[in-house]
């Protein structure tokens, strides 16, 4: 077994406070514009840049990060990493990069490391739901080193396949790309603007203490009625249910839930802001989530699904707003305003956002077959 810090450096961790309102202020210090990565699965594509002379929020310089080596997500994907060659970028503190040590180079070739040893950093990630690695914990690590002659060996199969996987990458970020633009249509007519979110919205917060452990202790309840569990994860392929049972912190209380309702899941603390959209359901979550749901009586027709696709830069922006990777649920519902247009129009938002998501999922699956190929090369 070969530890962390006997072949690689320590982890350098991106700059606190580089959020979007900090990238957009450097607009005015010019000069080169980099990229900014930050915990996403992969650090090739990004629609983010900074001036290299800009400033973070709290006005300290931002790190510029240059040369061959790995960047590696800390929270959000955290333990996805990309190998990178002579490039400049900046990262915020949601990712780190680390070099190979020059005594290291007939060890491990770094793009090897960078794509067969992550999913045990994934594994390793702390924190239910939220997912964190910590600088700490990584640099601790043994990792189980394959001769330097079968990596080589194994990198020389599977080039073609990482050039496939990079034009895949580089067609999601340009549907990225063309979901934005979407969104910022003008619309024919409108219902109403200026309007609240407050006002169209009502927010379930969380049950603290609804744990892996405390729902086991539940499975004997025998109720027909069973409520969808949403915690702080988006991956969503499996589901689970509980009773609507007594609150974990009140046995007094019963657990909070949302009953009949389509609903807006939204991540508290992880990937902070992101969304999805959940048909009509009985629902309950975690203290890492929040669920969103249309106001009874309504003045408006008002699509929930239109409005997860619309408001989606907002629930973002919310996020990078605080600096531990908090959604800001508070500032969403007292400053997020909307323009309602009709309701033909927002379905019809509806059906060109849902086709494009429906490409990015094909498109996500070949990336997904792409990485299982690549576990098989390791078994020579």
């Amino acid at each position: 077994m070969t530890e962390f810090l006997d072949i690689f450096k320590p982890i350098q961790k991106g700059n606190f406070g580089l959020t979007d309102e900090a990238i957009y202020r450097s607009i005015q210090h010019g000069g080169q514009f980099i990229p900014v990565y930050g915990g996403t699965k992969e650090h090739t594509t990004t629609d983010r840049f900074v001036s290299e002379y800009g400033k973070t929020k709290y006005d300290g310089s931002i790190t510029i990060f240059t040369g061959d080596g790995i960047i590696i997500s800390l929270d959000g994907s955290s333990g996805c990493m990309t190998y990178v060659m002579a490039k400049r970028f900046a990262l915020n503190h949601h990712a780190g990069f680390f070099q190979l040590k020059e005594d290291a180079k007939q060890v491990i070739d770094p793009e090897f490391f960078s794509l067969f040893f992550e999913k045990q950093l994934q594994e390793a990630s702390v924190s239910e739901g939220s997912k964190t690695l910590t600088l700490s914990m990584i640099e601790s690590m043994d990792f189980d080193m394959p001769p330097y002659s079968v990596q080589m060996k194994v990198m020389s199969r599977i080039r073609s396949l990482l050039k496939v996987k990079e034009r895949v990458n580089n067609l999601i970020s340009r549907i990225n790309s063309v979901k934005e633009r979407i969104l910022l249509v003008e619309y024919r007519d409108y219902q109403a603007k200026d309007v609240s979110v407050g006002d169209v919205l009502d927010c379930m917060s969380g049950n603290s203490g609804l744990t892996e452990e405390y729902l086991y202790s539940q499975i004997k309840d025998n109720s027909e009625k069973k409520y969808h569990i949403l915690t702080a994860s988006t991956e969503h392929e499996l589901s689970q249910y509980v009773s609507r049972c007594k609150h974990p912190k009140d046995s007094s209380k019963m657990i909070t839930v949302v009953e009949g309702k389509p609903v807006i899941h939204v991540v508290r603390i992880g990937k902070a802001g992101s969304v999805t959209y959940f048909e009509n359901g009985d629902y309950t979550t975690t203290e890492n989530a929040y669920l969103l749901y249309l106001k009874d009586n309504l003045k408006y027709d008002l699509s929930l699904k239109w409005l997860t696709y619309a408001l989606a830069p907002e629930f973002s922006e919310y996020s990078n707003i605080a600096e531990y990777g908090t959604w800001n649920m508070t500032g969403f519902f007292e400053r997020v305003k909307i323009a309602i247009p009709s309701y033909e129009e927002q379905l019809e938002l509806v059906e060109k956002y849902e086709r494009l998501e429906l490409l990015q999922a094909k498109l996500q699956s070949i990336l997904t077959k792409i990485d299982q190929l690549f576990t098989k090369q390791i078994v020579i």
